[in-house]
């Protein structure tokens, strides 16, 4: 999975599938962005992360690779040494892409 990066981040240019994996990273906060202090934290946290999970997405990736591949960028990027449900996740965006892919909306 290629590095988060703010220039693929812009919520101008998502697509309706791009918009769809952002409110599940939004959802999912493994950095705890939307469960902390902050009373007004950005919305848009985790877009950076979209366009390096959609790219992942395409070699169509088993739950179990997509979940090694976010830990690294999250440890790298985010400094995190492990995020909260993360295998549940990428269960949860396989199954998504799936649907994607199959023409189904859930």
């Amino acid at each position: 999975m290629q590095i988060a990066n703010s220039r693929n981040s812009d919520r101008r240019r998502f697509s309706a599938q791009a918009l769809q994996l952002a409110q599940m990273l939004h959802d999912w906060d493994p950095i705890g962005v939307y469960k902390g202090e902050d009373q007004n934290p950005s919305p848009d946290e985790y877009d950076d992360l979209v366009s390096p999970i959609l790219i992942a997405l395409r070699a169509n990736p088993d739950p179990t690779s997509l979940a090694g591949q976010l830990r690294d960028v999250l440890s790298s990027d985010y400094g995190l040494s492990d995020a909260n449900d993360i295998d549940e996740f990428a269960e949860q965006v396989v199954a998504w892409s799936i649907t994607q892919r199959d023409g189904s909306n859930p």
